[in-house]
C-alpha cells in the first residue's frame, strides 16, 4: 500500500497534466476570477467557442472545472479553491510586471 502522500501526488499530478494546455491553463486563470461561460471565455482568447468548448468538457470531465446550467447559458468555473490560489501564485511568480486582475488570463 502507498503512503497517503502518494496518492496526493497521484491526484494533483493528474490535476496539473490536464491544465497543461497552454489554452486550457489561460481558461483556468479566467475562471478562477468567477464563473463564465463560454462565449466569455472565446473572445478575449481570441479563439472559437467550439475550441474553448472542447477545452471545456476536458477540464470538466477530469474534475478541475465545475458545469452549471441556467435557461440556455452554461457557466463554467473553477471547482476546487485550491486552483484559484495556485493560479494567483503562478501569475506573482511568473508574470511579475502584471497585476493578477481579476477575470484576465
Amino acid at each position: 500500500m502507498k503512503p497517503p502522500r502518494h496518492a496526493e501526488a497521484g491526484r494533483l499530478a493528474k490535476t496539473l497534466r490536464h491544465i497543461a494546455h497552454p489554452l486550457r491553463l489561460l481558461i483556468v486563470c479566467m475562471l478562477s476570477s468567477g464563473e463564465k461561460c463560454a462565449g466569455d471565455i472565446s473572445g478575449p482568447l481570441g479563439t472559437t467557442r467550439g475550441n474553448v468548448s472542447q477545452h471545456l468538457r476536458i477540464l470538466t470531465d477530469n474534475g478541475v472545472l465545475s458545469r452549471r446550467k441556467e435557461g440556455n447559458k452554461v457557466f463554467y468555473g473553477v471547482r476546487d479553491g485550491k486552483m484559484s490560489e495556485m493560479v494567483a501564485m503562478m501569475r506573482r511568480l511568473y508574470c511579475p510586471g502584471r497585476k493578477a486582475a481579476a477575470g484576465r488570463p
